[in-house]
């Protein structure tokens, strides 16, 4: 649960927060502990000081708390979804977006994703086959907004923030991949998300099944190459050329818990790429606990496996390769 410490009054907020320059370093921690029990609320008043006429060392550690602040709130609301029923993906999604992007404006996210469900239920109708439902979406998603993989700046670690990647309209496979299930989903389209390693992507089932163990695919989504679609054969190939076994994990749905997992695991390496060692090892350690913690993992324990081993998916690493560079046989492309 998040902190709900009663604010002090305006006065004694300023008092405390004058001390933060104090020589004196017990006394500096003292006031630290004391801002961070108070959690968000004290944040405006951090920033209001911050703009103010302090020395340096004090904005440092107004930075440092508001950082801490921020953090720890992103912490615990994920910890919170973890412990729950881990149904809300999209929720889940916004809060690691948060990490980066504390100031993100929820209402405006859920926005553009709603304005986007409602221009492809527009062109939807009951009659149309899965393809055809696929096909409105990559038309609406690809051609009309002109969403795309970013090969450019494939380690961005704005490519793993949904809100930035709603509003460039580029990201990585996993994040692309969670935008398009969110819609799809809205449209009663049963499609899931597929833990392949190096490249996310999506199974349209043949209906909604109960065991998610033993699924059956009517074919696979690629929506990191505009929602190109393939067949089992493909992924075959594709474990072959990154010299992975055809592990049936590879082809079934995977869980909102491995998505959110998967998602931390492209941004810690994006950090470590940018030289962002420090917040890298903040990911790393919520990583962990988020797997450890995870009170659904013993339902799936062959799917369990140390985020750092060499066939976990883990993330779209640097040494990726593409499923759809060409258009595969029995398919058509539906861009």
């Amino acid at each position: 649960m998040l902190k709900t410490n009663a604010l002090p009054s305006e006065s004694e907020l300023q008092a405390m927060i004058c001390l933060l320059d104090d020589t004196d370093q017990e006394v500096v921690e003292e006031v630290s502990k004391a801002l961070l029990l108070r959690g968000p609320l004290v944040v405006p008043f951090l920033e209001s000081a911050w703009i103010g006429d302090l020395p340096l060392i004090a904005r440092e550690r107004i930075e440092e708390l508001i950082h801490q602040i921020q953090w720890n709130q992103c912490k615990e609301a994920l910890l919170a979804w973890n412990l729950g029923d881990q149904e809300d993906l999209l929720t889940a999604l916004i809060w690691i977006a948060r990490i980066r992007y504390p100031d993100l404006d929820e209402s405006e996210l859920r926005n553009r994703l709603e304005s986007l469900r409602i221009e492809i239920w527009m062109e939807m109708n009951p009659c149309m086959t899965a393809l055809e439902k696929v096909r409105v979406i990559n038309h609406v998603l690809f051609k009309i907004h002109g969403f795309r993989g970013n090969t450019a700046n494939y380690n961005d670690p704005q490519n793993s923030c949904l809100n930035k990647v709603l509003e460039s309209r580029k990201g990585n496979p996993i994040v692309l991949c969670c935008i398009y299930m969110w819609l799809a989903t809205k449209m009663e389209m049963p499609v899931v998300g597929v833990n392949l390693p190096q490249h996310f992507i999506l199974a349209y089932l043949n209906d909604v099944m109960e065991d998610i163990s033993a699924p059956k695919a009517l074919f696979y989504i690629n929506a990191f190459n505009k929602g190109m679609v393939f067949g089992e054969k493909e992924i075959e190939r594709f474990l072959e050329l990154i010299h992975l076994p055809a592990n049936p994990r590879y082809f079934r749905p995977c869980t909102h818990h491995d998505i959110v997992i998967r998602v931390l695991n492209n941004l810690i390496h994006g950090y470590s790429e940018s030289g962002k060692h420090e917040a890298s090892k903040e990911l790393v350690e919520l990583r962990d606990v988020l797997i450890e913690e995870n009170p659904w993992r013993t339902l799936h324990p062959e799917d369990q496996t140390h985020p750092n081993t060499e066939e976990n998916p883990g993330s779209e690493d640097a040494d990726r390769h593409d499923l759809n560079d060409k258009n595969p046989d029995g398919f058509s492309d539906l861009d």
